[in-house]
């Protein structure tokens, strides 16, 4: 015998996913790293100028603006995703130095980044870029 389960009504009302949201433990929060665990990091885009070495690039780029703040960086020399090794955020002024690292750089041609994001649930809407070279 095969049951057929079909919800009525598969809308939460508003009020009651807010409810949803404000009684998680501490320790599902933890889990699902919302609230007080929140991860935030920022995603950038380059464009490197015709004759650069990208590989020396992103050799320096992690040497001197990644390790040195105890940050991690998943992409290449045209862009990535940066936050901070363990539980920590990144901070708005680790995100400027990184970023004014880049900038300074003569391989990179064009630079945009986003604002500080969640790293686990950002939206599109909050990956908008800000251009900052070019």
């Amino acid at each position: 015998m095969i049951l057929d389960w079909t919800p009525q009504n598969t809308q939460i009302p508003s009020k009651q996913k807010e409810n949803m949201a404000k009684t998680r433990s501490r320790r599902l929060r933890k889990k699902l790293r919302v609230g007080e665990f929140q991860q935030l990091g920022f995603l950038f885009e380059a464009e490197l100028a015709k004759d650069a070495d990208d590989e020396a690039l992103v050799d320096a780029f992690l040497a001197q603006a990644i390790e040195p703040r105890s940050l991690s960086f998943g992409g290449w020399a045209t862009g990535g995703a940066i936050d901070k090794l363990g539980p920590q955020s990144v901070t708005e002024e680790e995100r400027s130095e990184v970023l004014a690292w880049l900038a300074a750089r003569p391989e990179v041609a064009t630079l945009s980044a986003t604002a500080l994001v969640d790293m686990w649930y950002s939206t599109p809407a909050a990956q908008q870029r800000t251009k900052l070279k070019g």
